[in-house]
């Protein structure tokens, strides 16, 4: 390069032979931005790339910046991914659970048709058996049902005893029955693999709005985190029922003869964030008075524990165990009976 160049003029010449040797002028750009390639200084090209190289950055960046927004609401809004835990099962026609593996409702139409509906958003196959269904009416009875109806036309007491739906899939079912059917039941739990997933009950507004949202849902998508996004955005809090481990017992909740209450279903409660926080645990009893269906009447605990264990165990026993009552000659009777709740604590694997 002749010596006698100013250093603009040096520079002007560098970028010419550098446009020119890596075949920009005839590969991607147009004869009128070579010619304000050529035109331009070191310091103007480096600025011009700086702007164009920041926009591209940006555009990568925007597939990241939507993950972190979603990652973002979930640390924000832990709770729309933990269904509600200490609802009441009071009476109605529309019960509903959500989660992010599993939605599932339970409707009674005013034709005397009750309806359950399984949208499966997990990686298994889920299987449901009628006689895993327990539903109580309002006054304790409990209903069982005859089974699964895969066609609307046929008769109440024809079809399956059990339903299944393979995983990103949903299904509905009408449930036989030989009974009067009430206008709304409570106490209404789903028994699937281990875990008892009770349904909450909901008004006919809240089922309308739960169901025209689960519509709009995107159930064959893979991505854990997009599931959880796109219920918080469709349910906003409004995240229904609870699920918990559980214990049955297989027998016959009615006797011709005399015995004494039988713990028939037992639920297995969580410990409260403050007791795994201490990682306390410890057995709480409780003294029950039963009427003559077996259910709850009076529950008392007989000791108590810290971080609010006794008014969990107190709360599952009365709302979510079952029982039969006693029996003196095939007659069912009023009688008390006792349970006990045991928390355990997951003591660190020792390498």
């Amino acid at each position: 390069m002749p010596w006698f160049l100013s250093p603009d003029q040096r520079s002007r010449v560098a970028i010419r032979s550098w446009v020119r040797g890596t075949g920009l002028v005839t590969s991607s750009l147009s004869p009128k931005t070579v010619k304000r390639l050529l035109s331009c200084s070191v310091i103007q090209l480096s600025t011009a790339l700086s702007a164009r190289g920041e926009r591209a950055r940006a555009a990568s960046r925007a597939p990241l910046a939507k993950f972190v927004f979603v990652l973002v609401a979930l640390i924000i809004f832990p709770s729309a991914l933990v269904a509600t835990p200490d609802f009441v099962p009071t009476a109605s026609a529309y019960h509903a659970y959500i989660d992010s593996k599993l939605i599932l409702s339970l409707e009674l139409t005013p034709k005397k048709e009750i309806f359950v509906e399984v949208v499966n958003m997990g990686d298994i196959r889920r299987c449901l058996s009628i006689e895993n269904i327990s539903v109580r009416m309002e006054d304790g009875e409990v209903l069982h049902f005859d089974s699964f109806l895969y066609d609307g036309a046929k008769s109440k007491t024809e079809g399956g005893d059990k339903a299944c739906t393979r995983q990103r899939t949903r299904r509905k079912w009408e449930l036989g029955y030989s009974f009067d059917l009430p206008e709304k039941v409570r106490k209404v739990v789903f028994l699937m693999g281990n875990q008892a997933f009770r349904l909450q009950p909901v008004s006919a507004a809240e089922f309308e709005e739960f169901a025209a949202n689960v519509d709009k849902l995107n159930i064959e998508v893979a991505s854990e985190y997009l599931k959880i996004f796109d219920l918080r955005v469709k349910f906003g809090r409004n995240i229904y029922g609870s699920s918990v481990r559980y214990r049955k017992v297989n027998v016959s909740p009615a006797s011709d003869g005399t015995r004494g209450p039988v713990t028939l279903l037992s639920t297995i409660p969580k410990q409260t964030e403050q007791a795994l926080k201490k990682k306390k645990g410890g057995e709480v009893e409780i003294s029950l008075e039963l009427d003559a269906k077996g259910e709850v009447i009076e529950a008392k605990a007989e000791n108590f524990l810290e971080y609010g264990l006794t008014e969990r165990a107190l709360y599952e026993v009365k709302y979510w165990w079952d029982f039969t009552p006693a029996f003196d000659n095939g007659k069912p009777l009023p009688s008390t009976h006792t349970a006990k709740v045991v928390y355990r604590v997951e003591e660190p694997d020792e390498d």
